[in-house]
């Protein structure tokens, strides 16, 4: 059963029955992910970095915050141009009123479903935006709460390491109680506002025997705390969100996302051979003709204790019944000609430094090598894992490569 389902799920489309625009619209996925890459690896090697040098030496955690937030705002824009605004992705939101609102709050709480490796982009587009449904509002700063590991990988994990200043936890929520409690901290005592997203889940399924096993854990443990089984979301890691709800001073939002493709939900249910988990890869692929819908639903909550189950419910009644459910929600539209103007400005800068110090050249083949490397990395991990997983480049590549080496060094030990 574990293996049909592994096997259905799989996003990965087998070399021999790869047409020419596949092939191009998958050339196109790696272009776009190197040239996100190369532009967050200029942006930290020239601000970053020194910034980071200054707040350990000279800068006051107040001012370091505020000089983050302004090259956040400058980066921003750059990451998302081509997954979320050239590849045709749209978003929507039922609640732009509470949207704006955790915006403009000095501090905001959303806890969202993990049904994909994107939620980030996501959250980064809306706290980015400076108008939702018509309605003028703030551009936020946006943070996560991730596992430790994402900040170890190359360039996008060591910008939210050394830039954005995420929490990133190691085991446990409660465990990390302090690495908490500081960083939020040092956010409201710089008057810094932030939304700052976290997803009880803790983790994104795939199709391994390991996550159909964790799948089965969930619905368990469901039937233990006399639930019925959720179907779409895992139980929550709820020891230690209580951490952030007692230190999160402004609101507190429940954020259930449900990716549309083709007019098909691809975080349906977690048992379903249709499931797609969709990540970096997904959104580049809507060059091709199918792009994402994202939709974002919000509900202000008091309690965080039944968070789970409304997302089950909802992601639920969006498949039963889904006109009058997606009826509810208001187009997020994108600024096509502001993103296009910070990624001119942004590639004329760079190329201005490399002729002002002579290395024009060595930039060009700094992004061959880029592209080199991870179009290699993620189609070998593919390979291996038989799927992509690219929250963040590198991942899909590195995470396969890891688990085989794991595999392979579990099989030889029941050998000996």
């Amino acid at each position: 059963m574990m293996k049909s389902l592994a096997a259905a799920a799989t996003t990965t489309m087998p070399l021999g029955k790869m047409t020419l625009k596949s092939c191009a619209v998958k050339a196109y996925c790696h272009f776009a992910i190197s040239l996100l890459c190369f532009n967050v690896l200029f942006d930290l090697a020239f601000f970053g970095i020194p910034l980071f040098f200054f707040y350990k030496t000279i800068l006051s955690p107040a001012l370091f915050l505020r000089g983050t937030t302004f090259l956040i705002n400058w980066t921003t824009p750059i990451v998302l141009a081509m997954p979320m605004m050239f590849s045709g992705t749209k978003l929507y939101c039922n609640d732009i009123d509470l949207l704006v609102e955790a915006k403009a709050s000095e501090s905001s709480l959303l806890l969202a479903n993990h049904g994909s490796r994107i939620d980030w982009m996501v959250g980064m587009f809306v706290g980015f935006a400076r108008e939702l449904g018509g309605k003028t509002c703030d551009c936020v700063r946006v943070g996560f709460v991730c596992e430790a590991m994402i900040q170890f990988l190359p360039i996008i994990g060591w910008y939210r390491r050394l830039v954005a200043c995420d929490i990133f936890v190691w085991r446990s929520f409660k465990q990390d109680a302090l690495t908490i409690q500081s960083n939020i901290h040092d956010f409201i005592a710089a008057r810094e506002k932030r939304m700052l997203f976290l997803s009880p889940e803790g983790v994104v399924v795939d199709f391994g025997p390991k996550d159909f096993e964790y799948i089965d854990a969930c619905r368990k443990f469901c039937v233990d705390q006399r639930y019925d089984p959720f179907d779409y979301v895992l139980t929550p890691r709820y020891k230690g969100s209580l951490c952030l709800l007692q230190n999160v001073k402004g609101p507190i939002i429940s954020v259930c996302i449900a990716y549309v493709r083709d007019g098909k939900l691809q975080n349906c249910k977690l048992l379903s051979p249709d499931r797609v988990v969709p990540d970096i890869y997904t959104l580049n692929e809507g060059v091709g003709g199918s792009p994402v819908e994202v939709y974002i639903h919000l509900k202000r909550i008091e309690i965080a204790q039944d968070i789970l189950k409304k997302w089950d419910e909802q992601l639920s009644a969006g498949t039963a019944n889904s006109e009058s459910w997606m009826a509810q929600f208001t187009p997020i539209e994108s600024n096509h000609l502001e993103y296009a103007i910070y990624q001119i400005i942004h590639t004329l800068l760079m190329i201005a430094i490399g002729i002002t110090f002579d290395r024009l050249g060595a930039l060009a083949w700094a992004f061959g090598i880029l592209f080199f490397s991870v179009a290699s990395c993620h189609t070998i991990g593919s390979a291996l894992n038989s799927t992509s997983m690219e929250s963040v480049p590198f991942e899909t590549g590195i995470k396969a490569v890891v688990a085989y080496w794991l595999n392979a060094k579990a099989q030889k030990g029941k050998s000996d």
